[in-house]
């Protein structure tokens, strides 16, 4: 089964600003600035018309190396899931690639083990000095498990 989904991009690929998108203003905002030496592994958005157990919408990454702006939407395929808890409770973050990556990337089992360990080791540390904040990473999940998360937050429109 394949989930193509319309993201929208907060945080560009290796950006250590973590920018939130205010519905109010309809704009970006920065929010914080990540620690040396952390960076945001792959572009960092949300999926339109979703609410996840944060009450945020649901987190997205981008896995690719191509330029992705924030800012800006993308149509983007679901190929897995990162399964980690924060201080806001369940913080799923749902991993997905272009369409033109797709053909070689279908499913999470095809990211090299060097793409999967980046991000965990990312989520599971970014949040270490700064105080009140704090992640634990659970695992991955694969692409089934990630496009039923993704229809369980999705807003009937």
């Amino acid at each position: 089964m394949d989930c193509k989904i319309k993201v929208y991009i907060e945080i560009e690929k290796d950006s250590n600003q973590k920018f939130e998108y205010n519905h109010q203003t309809q704009k970006l905002e920065l929010d914080r600035i990540l620690p040396y030496p952390f960076s945001y592994p792959y572009a960092y958005g949300f999926a339109f018309n979703t609410k996840a157990c944060d009450k945020d919408e649901l987190d997205i990454l981008i896995i690719t190396d191509k330029l992705i702006l924030n800012d800006k939407s993308y149509q983007v395929f679901i190929i897995g899931v990162l399964i980690m808890e924060d201080e806001g409770g369940l913080d799923e973050k749902i991993l997905c690639v272009l369409e033109e990556d797709y053909q070689k990337i279908d499913d999470l089992s095809k990211l090299d083990f060097n793409i999967t360990d980046k991000i965990k080791n990312f989520f599971s540390n970014y949040k270490n000095n700064s105080k009140g904040r704090w992640s634990k990473v659970y695992g991955f999940e694969d692409k089934q498990f990630a496009i039923k998360l993704y229809e369980k937050y999705k807003k009937n429109e």
